[in-house]
């Protein structure tokens, strides 16, 4: 907590952390000595005292480089690689393109391999996060990712073997949400939109990702709509085959006679294609409509749009506005406040790595499978 304490609000002497946390000074100055042998902490500038008299006391300061996590994103078409470090600077980012149909074991070789051939430093890592595009059960199990096909898989256990670190597995809406809270979105409950290839929710309440009994919470995507179209689930009327990034690319498929991608669109939008600007204008309207039906189930303080549709806001903001502000149920839902995310298409693996920094804080600095650093530690 001590730790967690100086990342939210900076620089503090000893005399401030003891105030705050509750602590007595002599707590507060051996807890600080530890983490400051341990690499994570250093000793600023002094701070001169309120009255002007008196021994100015030390400011403490995160040493961020001290400790680093890694964040994976498994996506259906893409992998992405992040490595955090605790002041949320990126240290190393590895990027690349996946065939859908490729087996779960082989892209976690991959991961693995890259991991060990670019990320220097291991000895700083505190562990891995890894999102999936599915329904994820005790934060280790994909119980089913139905983009991609897989079921009851180990992805953690596979990783750990590989790479010997510890690993955390979460639903990439779900991270994508909690990467929000952790790095900077104080409101709550805050709800995540992750519009890509599919659809999903995220929900955090007070810092903590809702997940359900079974670990489904948020797979609106599955939300059964009633349209005549089939889902990657294997079912019929899911709502993302209404909205998602496939659903953009069908309708502008059927409106132009071209092929081009999500991001061909939105190039071919940027010189005012019409057929573009038409299938955007509608998935923004879906999207509105979405906005009004999550407003009167979670009552949420703020929406982010995340996923690769974040890109997309500039056209999808005044359509998803307009829809929103016509299907309220009461006047405050009709001007909820919708902001992309901060982390563009990089999102699932920065949620992916405050998974790790989450745990790695909550346990008042003690890295996953070591002793405490002090029975006070963890206080």
């Amino acid at each position: 907590m001590l730790l967690e304490s100086i990342r939210r609000r900076g620089p503090s002497s000893r005399a401030d952390l003891a105030r705050e946390l509750g602590l007595t000074k002599s707590t507060v100055s051996s807890l600080t000595q530890e983490l400051i042998g341990e690499g994570l902490l250093s000793e600023g500038s002094p701070q001169a005292s309120a009255s002007g008299t008196g021994r100015p006391g030390i400011l403490l300061e995160l040493r961020p480089q001290g400790a680093l996590a890694l964040g994976v994103e498994l996506g259906v078409k893409n992998t992405v690689v992040i490595v955090l470090d605790l002041g949320s600077q990126t240290q190393q980012l590895l990027e690349w393109p996946e065939a859908s149909d490729t087996p779960l074991a082989q892209r976690l070789e991959r991961i693995a391999g890259q991991i060990r051939q670019h990320v220097p430093g291991r000895e700083r890592l505190l562990g891995l996060g890894l999102t999936v595009p599915g329904v994820v059960r005790d934060d280790q199990t994909l119980v089913y990712a139905p983009g991609p096909g897989w079921r009851n898989a180990a992805p953690a256990e596979q990783l750990e073997a590989l790479l010997g670190l510890p690993v955390v597995v979460q639903n990439d809406a779900n991270a994508s949400a909690l990467g929000e809270a952790f790095w900077g979105e104080s409101h709550s409950p805050l709800a995540y939109v992750m519009l890509g290839t599919g659809l999903g929710i995220g929900l955090v309440v007070d810092g903590q990702v809702y997940r359900g009994h079974f670990g489904a919470a948020g797979e609106l995507g599955h939300w059964k709509e009633g349209s005549d179209r089939p889902c990657s689930c294997g079912r019929w009327g899911c709502l993302e085959t209404e909205l998602s990034l496939r659903a953009l690319e069908q309708h502008f498929q059927a409106l132009s006679r071209r092929t081009e991608d999500f991001w061909g669109i939105l190039g071919l939008a940027g010189q005012g294609y019409g057929p573009a600007l038409e299938a955007l204008e509608a998935l923004g309207g879906q999207l509105g409509r979405l906005v009004a039906n999550l407003a009167v189930t979670f009552d949420p303080a703020v929406v982010v749009l995340g996923g690769a549709g974040a890109e997309a806001w500039q056209w999808l903001e005044a359509p998803t506005r307009r829809r929103l502000s016509e299907l309220a149920f009461i006047p405050e839902h009709a001007c909820l406040p919708i902001r992309p995310s901060a982390f563009g298409h990089l999102a699932p693996a920065m949620g992916a790595a405050a998974l790790v920094l989450q745990r790695f804080l909550a346990n008042g600095g003690v890295r996953e499978g070591n002793p405490p650093i002090s029975p006070r530690a963890l206080g």
